[in-house]
């Protein structure tokens, strides 16, 4: 006996002991249908699954869906993504395999979130292990779409899109099958020792891939995490003065915020968090960055701590044709 079965004939036996059939009915959960869309891009299958909700007479964004909070973008067990080919998604890299995905919506602007873990119930959402989050883009539609509605198109000659749709909005990102097999980041680590005090610097480190580096996979005038993956950590046995600010000794993560003209290094108190997870309320400083231009082309995102004297350095970053420099001095009093 299947499940219909035994759920109509547990509806007959209470029917028949004085429990209406309608009340019964009127108090079972609202199940949500799986749903599933792929695509073969370049000989390669890219599929996503996910619960579909419909809106119900509900008012969906803004309400069922609130802004400034992680959705789960779907309904029942999370969305899963599942490529069998090496992605970049709005600039990012997503190696092949399976990863759940969320969206964060706000009035202005959603971004997709790529998240390593898979099998979970939608609700939950670890940022520990998210790869990337992606700026979606946003359109208005006229008419109403009744269930939340993932789609993956062909584009073109090994690229596609990627559309999500629900009410009258419309979300959508371009992707296109990596030409040469993406690399995970390696994790790598720098330090230097001034006085039998440590400085160290654990880093991930991408490389750029034929990409645009400074203003594309690294926007102006927004946080970056300054690697990949888990944050950058940046650790000092001594208190420092660091481009004039002092820095206690411990444990922070370093993030930057570039612009065009100007960058600012951010120190931030969190640690253990992925690169991706940022709170401005625990930032210890930002400090101004010295820029400069290189004249040799960086492929992997570099940083190096350089012993200028036995109480002075520099903290140096380099990708692509961009330097950035900030001095520092141990505090000995």
């Amino acid at each position: 006996m299947n499940a219909f079965q035994q759920f109509v004939r547990l509806v007959t036996v209470l029917t028949l002991g004085g429990i209406p059939a309608q009340a019964l009915l009127a108090q079972q959960p609202i199940v949500v249908p799986r749903d599933s869309t792929e695509v073969v891009v370049s000989g390669k299958r890219i599929s996503i699954s996910y619960g579909r909700p419909a809106m119900r007479g509900r008012k969906i964004m803004g309400d069922y869906v609130p802004y400034n909070r992680v959705w789960r973008t779907g309904a029942g067990q999370a969305t899963i993504l599942n490529t069998d080919a090496d992605l970049e998604l709005g600039g990012m890299e997503i190696p092949k395999g399976a990863y759940s995905l969320y969206t964060f919506p706000t009035e202005t602007q959603w971004k997709l979130i790529v998240n390593k873990q898979t099998g979970q119930w939608g609700t939950i959402y670890n940022p520990q292990q998210d790869l990337a989050r992606v700026a979606l883009e946003k359109r208005t539609v006229q008419n109403s779409i009744e269930r939340l509605t993932f789609a993956l198109e062909r584009s073109g000659n090994g690229s596609g899109l990627l559309k999500i749709e629900w009410e009258h909005t419309s979300l959508s990102m371009p992707f296109r099958v990596s030409p040469t097999p993406i690399v995970a980041s390696p994790r790598d680590s720098v330090k230097a020792v001034f006085a039998d005090k440590t400085v160290t610097v654990n880093y991930g480190r991408p490389s750029a891939r034929g990409r645009k580096i400074i203003g594309g996979v690294v926007p102006y005038n927004q946080i970056w995490r300054t690697g990949a993956n888990e944050a950058t950590t940046f650790t000092t046995d001594v208190d420092l003065v660091l481009g004039g600010t002092t820095i206690p000794r411990g444990t922070y993560s370093l993030y930057t915020v570039p612009s065009k003209t100007s960058w600012q290094l951010v120190v931030n108190k969190e640690v253990g968090q992925s690169g991706l997870v940022y709170h401005k309320q625990l930032d210890l400083a930002r400090i101004k960055l010295q820029k400069a231009s290189l004249k040799d082309y960086v492929e992997r995102l570099t940083i190096l701590i350089e012993r200028v004297s036995p109480n002075s350095g520099a903290l140096k970053l380099a990708w692509e044709r961009t330097a950035l420099t900030i001095p520092f001095t141990l505090k000995t009093n």
